[in-house]
């Protein structure tokens, strides 16, 4: 079953760059989206997350999510499709989508992202050889880690105000976006200092968002060496 894995994963190779250029993307495009916006600044978050979904979709094998013998492959597409149908709601409503909707949204996104980068870690483990498709692979479950930090994030900053000091926030620009840089600040290392946790919660959350970050990088380091030390 494993030796099968591992051919399909070998397939599925091709898609590994694009993976990454499509979780590069929601990134890239965030300092042009703007909820109040015209139609192009409020479709491009959504367009970019659709690309990623696809690809996550097509790139992951069907009998990879597992665990004890339960298969959660359908609730992974599920998951996806859902994601895909939530982002399109502020292109709708805009800011008038009201609070209600933001947490939901936040949670099922959140949610994919993470279970995405449990299954990258899992395509890893089953890799046959290394090479850039698979170094693609590797990189693009760091930035999927990131993205899952800032919808966490922002979570937590809507469900009890004040959990960060967003220090001077730039004009359009949207809490998720601010808190995306504080994950991905804190998964550097940086620290730059505009954007701090305020309470205990947000302090324990930025800590197990850096710790996390560290034991991604480390179990990657490991399974690819060892991988590459078995093909040579």
């Amino acid at each position: 079953m494993s030796h099968s894995i591992g051919d399909r994963i070998e397939r599925r190779e091709p898609l590994f760059g694009w993976f990454l250029l499509a979780t590069l993307l929601p990134i890239l495009v965030m300092p042009f989206t703007n909820l109040e916006g015209n139609a192009i600044q409020r479709v491009l978050l959504p367009l970019s997350t659709l690309w990623l979904v696809v690809l996550a979709l097509r790139m992951m094998p069907a009998d990879l999510l597992r665990w004890r013998g339960w298969s959660f492959t359908a609730l992974y597409r599920v998951l996806g499709v859902l994601c895909v149908a939530v982002m399109w709601l502020p292109f709708v409503l805009g800011h008038h989508a009201g609070h209600a909707w933001h947490l939901p949204i936040l949670s099922v996104i959140s949610g994919f992202y993470l279970s995405t980068t449990v299954g990258i870690v899992l395509v890893l483990a089953q890799v046959k050889r290394v090479n850039e498709a698979v170094l693609c692979l590797g990189a693009a479950g760091y930035i999927q880690l990131g993205l899952t930090g800032g919808q966490l994030a922002t979570a937590l900053e809507i469900l009890s105000p004040g959990s960060f000091s967003l220090g001077r926030m730039l004009p359009g620009e949207e809490l998720v976006e601010r808190l995306s840089y504080f994950s991905f600040v804190t998964l550097g290392s940086l620290g730059y200092g505009d954007v701090l946790p305020a309470t205990a919660l947000a302090e324990s959350f930025a800590v197990l968002l850096s710790v996390t970050a560290t034991l991604y990088i480390t179990l990657m380091i490991g399974l690819l060496l060892s991988r590459y030390i078995e093909t040579r």
